[in-house]
């Protein structure tokens, strides 16, 4: 019963934010840089934004600017509940275009993500702390399932699909879902690091769907609770779908997707 009551809880969480995906999946917004897969579907970075996670009397933000001449991502820590913030970090520091960052904290470990093609290559990254953000480890590449690049720069069509990178954390694992169309097909990644962000497993594909679109997916979580939503559209009608997927195992297994809601258009 209390394990029904957590599922529908999340389910309801979850729901909120992937309608709201499922409004805004198709809208060109405000950007810094956008990504051409070489067909008529772009990806494209969101809108400027400063993202936040809060554990006790630790603030932490993340966001990207091009200050330096480049776009970069910065971290930024106060440790006496926003009073004072220490100074920013320049996270990625690198050549390549780097955006779309998300952090995320508990206890004294804060984790942050981001795309970047420092590699020549977008890809995602993440960088972890184990000292209330005092000082980070090395940037760690997400490898995600495929293998067929996502580099071509060029101004977007009117078709468009925005890019993100959702990072949650519980306990000393840390957890990271994105979507890209490496696999030739866009599909919903998650992977999952169990020593405090220093080192990943391998990446699960989540939607594993090759007739649809799967896009906008969202994450949360508790304990050993692992909730995933994401939207897929039907390549061929545009039908819009919010899926589901939870794992009560850390992240180690997944349960069959459910579907939450339907749209025809």
């Amino acid at each position: 019963m209390h394990i029904m009551k957590r599922i529908n809880l999340a389910i309801g969480i979850i729901m909120v934010v992937s309608f709201t995906v499922l409004l805004s999946v198709n809208l060109t917004t405000s950007t810094l840089a956008r990504i051409s897969d070489g067909t008529s579907n772009t990806i494209l970075y969101s809108g400027a934004r400063a993202s936040m996670a809060v554990s006790s009397n630790n603030i932490y933000l993340t966001w990207w600017d091009n200050k330096t001449g480049n776009n970069e991502v910065f971290f930024a820590a106060s440790n006496d509940a926003g009073k004072n913030f220490e100074k920013e970090i320049n996270l990625s520091n690198a050549k390549g275009g780097s955006a779309d960052s998300q952090v995320s904290a508990q206890g004294s470990n804060v984790y942050v993500t981001w795309w970047d093609n420092k590699t020549g290559d977008w890809q995602v990254f993440s960088k972890a702390s184990n000292d209330n953000g005092k000082t980070f480890g090395d940037a760690v590449a997400l490898k995600s399932v495929g293998n067929s690049p996502v580099k071509i720069l060029k101004a977007p069509p009117s078709n468009t699909i925005s890019v993100d990178t959702i990072v949650s954390a519980s306990g000393d694992n840390e957890y990271a879902v994105w979507w890209d169309n490496t696999t030739g097909n866009w599909e919903v990644s998650f992977a999952k690091s169990s020593d405090g962000g220093k080192t990943f497993g391998d990446s699960i594909n989540i939607s594993n769907s090759t007739d649809t679109r799967s896009v906008g997916a969202r994450m949360a979580t508790e304990g050993n609770n692992v909730y995933i939503s994401w939207v897929d559209i039907d390549k061929n009608t545009g039908q819009k779908q919010v899926l589901f997927r939870e794992s009560s195992d850390n992240g180690q297994t997944f349960e069959k997707p459910i579907t939450i809601s339907s749209n025809p258009k």
